[in-house]
């Protein structure tokens, strides 16, 4: 499905607002997470470390792992003599230690633990470059188009890399394809060996609506957040790269949640394979098709505006057999107050074979005189 926004731009940029004001981090992002769409950014594609947050893309591949059953919460790994000399952040493991999946994802997740990291990477594929190798395959196949990993903790090493965007990208994709793995991202204190390791995502004791991500600090990265947040049905998510201290990566964070809500809303107008409109066929096995969106399709639109939306089928007649399913088979154009917001491909929804030698001749009649 292709979008078109060039209407939907020059509608909000007839409002009053105003970018977020304040941000002062080098590079940041906020997105509507239903649709993926960018509210705001600033050097959004900017290449920079990304520090600990590097350990959101070291989740998603072992979050894969454990939905392929390649590996489980449950089963305990030994931690190998080269995950204790890890540097950075650190649960302070020890070699031949038994410690399960579950608390060592937590400890990387809560800590940015290295040295968890590294056993669970070293654990599922042999060598920490291997496991990176996949790390990159994955963010290559989300789509991530600045980002190149280059260890899985998130440490200060030439040419590991990702963008605001990315980041972005990458938090949506979490939510998505790991919704009932969310409360890893958003636990905000783990008791291990007896000692409590608090989250430095300072968003979750701050803010209620807060569902996540994860906070990550190296001197050449300075400060960084990637923050979700759900507020009634609506969901953002906002990234800051190179803040110059916590407080302020934290207060810039909650500056773009707050504006992406305050100025937007999400709606979902059709649901996945929800008919759109059903058209009439010719020389088909079925005498119509209906056509609308394989995925949930959701719109951006000015907040309050949602009962103001204009829509309109454009359809190119006559329609013919065969028909195959994801076909285009039309547009669906949206306005507010007659002011364009974009057009959206329409597909077929279900596959229409060629009719019979007699049907395809009373179709051909019907045809002919246009009717």
């Amino acid at each position: 499905m292709k979008f078109f926004w060039v209407g939907l731009a020059l509608l909000f940029s007839a409002t009053a607002w105003a970018a977020p004001a304040g941000i002062t981090a080098r590079a940041w992002v906020v997105i509507d997470e239903a649709s993926g769409r960018e509210l705001a950014g600033h050097q959004a594609d900017l290449p920079l470390a990304p520090a600990s947050l590097t350990q959101l893309m070291t989740a998603y591949v072992l979050l894969d792992d454990i939905r392929r059953n390649k590996l489980s919460l449950g089963e305990t790994l030994t931690v190998p003599e080269a995950a204790t000399q890890a540097d950075g952040a650190r649960v302070f493991l020890k070699a031949g230690e038994q410690v399960s999946v579950d608390t060592l994802l937590q400890a990387m997740l809560v800590q940015s633990a290295s040295d968890a990291t590294l056993t669970l990477v070293t654990a599922v594929d042999g060598s920490e470059a291997a496991f990176v190798g996949r790390m990159n395959r994955e963010a290559k196949r989300l789509g991530m188009t600045k980002s190149r990993f280059m260890n899985a903790s998130g440490l200060t090493q030439p040419g590991h890399e990702s963008s605001a965007r990315d980041l972005a990208l990458l938090a949506r994709a979490l939510a998505r394809d790991f919704p009932d793995r969310q409360a890893f991202f958003k636990q905000k204190e783990l008791d291990f060996k007896g000692i409590t390791y608090y989250n430095a995502n300072r968003l979750l004791w701050r803010d209620s609506t807060v569902t996540g991500l994860k906070v990550g600090r190296t001197v050449q990265a300075g400060f960084c957040m990637a923050a979700s947040a759900q507020r009634g049905d609506q969901r953002r998510i906002a990234v800051v790269l190179g803040g110059r201290s916590d407080a302020q990566r934290t207060q810039d964070a909650l500056r773009l949640l707050n504006y992406g809500f305050e100025n937007f809303d999400s709606i979902r107008l059709y649901r996945a394979r929800q008919p759109v409109k059903v058209v009439n066929l010719y020389r088909g096995a079925r005498a119509s098709v209906s056509m609308g969106f394989a995925q949930d399709f959701h719109v951006l639109l000015p907040r309050g505006s949602a009962a103001r939306v204009q829509a309109e089928v454009i359809t190119q007649q006559p329609i013919v057999a065969p028909v195959r399913k994801g076909q285009r088979m039309g547009t669906l154009r949206l306005a507010i107050d007659g002011k364009p917001i974009g057009d959206y491909a329409l597909v077929a929804l279900h596959d229409v074979a060629v009719a019979g030698i007699f049907g395809r001749g009373w179709d051909s009649i019907r045809l002919f005189f246009g009717r």
